[in-house]
């Protein structure tokens, strides 16, 4: 890997599943070089042939790079992560969710390898969060989310970044649990999942519901109500991936679902201009997680 220790545009992907492609497909055809790291085994893919992906199934030694990006699981991330951060450098460092397995390796992160680099966190919501507009942030609000069963707590973050984004991050104070149940996550054979209601409030009162469905007819479903306001906000996700956002049941705006394939080159540019708003940092996942792990004892992917 020496021979392009040097270069300021080089980019590292850390897991080459579905998310690390999505992450490589919105680099390939930019001026990057690209360097993939997949342990298990070397992808069958023809976009790896070309002249800017350099292929390695270990983590390099003694490189500078400009970006980042952890997209294994959450099991095999932290451990990864330090010892990348042990022999590299990187300016800015992007993580998959969920970010780590145990409290234990989040205060780790944030104490001792977060000083490291500039890390955030690869979170749609957030980016769908900023859409929201007429919001009065000065009033008390509640956040209801609506999803399938077995989907819960694989977005769990995202659901928590919307109503951080919303918040302020205002400090989370009370944790409750009703009709809750752990069950096995059928995509992930050796994770958590969970059913029920789960709800948040804040300091300032402000409070986030999630409820699992046992039937969605769209992927996802956010009403947003807002104190002394009667205006009701919802968002949809339908299965086409259209977003749809409603104010008092009237559409104000669609969009398409801000997968990663497009939205991390954007990120980058972001950071290159020294625009570090838009996706969360991690501190603020940081405390976001201490609370659903405190709360839930439960295995996130």
């Amino acid at each position: 890997m020496s021979k392009n220790s040097k270069l300021k545009n080089k980019v590292l992907i850390i897991g080459l599943g579905g998310m690390g492609q999505a992450h490589l497909a919105s680099f390939i055809n930019k001026k990057f070089i690209i360097h993939i790291v997949e342990k298990k085994k070397k992808p069958d893919l023809d976009i790896i042939r070309k002249k800017n992906v350099f292929y390695f199934n270990k983590l390099p030694n003694k490189e500078k790079y400009l970006l980042t990006i952890c997209a294994t699981t959450s099991k095999e991330r932290f451990n990864l992560v330090k010892k990348f951060l042990s022999n590299n450098t990187t300016k800015f460092l992007l993580l998959e969710k969920f970010c780590f397995i145990s409290l234990n390796q989040f205060e780790k992160f944030k104490n001792e390898l977060d000083i490291k680099t500039f890390t955030f966190i690869n979170s749609w919501a957030y980016l769908i969060a900023k859409e929201i507009k007429g919001i009065d942030k000065n009033k008390k609000f509640k956040l209801v989310c609506e999803i399938s069963e077995g989907n819960l707590l694989s977005n769990i973050s995202h659901f928590f970044h919307i109503f951080g984004y919303l918040n302020n991050n205002s400090i989370l104070k009370k944790f409750y649990k009703t009709k809750y149940k752990i069950i096995k996550s059928l995509k992930r054979k050796s994770y958590d999942e969970l059913k029920g209601i789960i709800k948040i409030e804040d300091v300032n009162k402000n409070l986030l519901k999630i409820i699992s469905k046992k039937k969605m007819s769209n992927i996802m479903n956010f009403y947003l109500y807002q104190e002394d306001k009667n205006i009701v906000y919802k968002i949809i996700i339908r299965k086409d991936y259209k977003i749809y956002f409603y104010k008092n049941y009237k559409i104000t705006k669609i969009m398409n679902f801000p997968f990663s394939k497009k939205t991390s080159f954007v990120f980058l540019k972001k950071c290159i201009s020294k625009s570090y708003d838009y996706l969360p940092k991690f501190i603020n996942d940081y405390y976001f997680s201490k609370k659903i792990l405190s709360n839930l004892n439960v295995k996130i992917p």
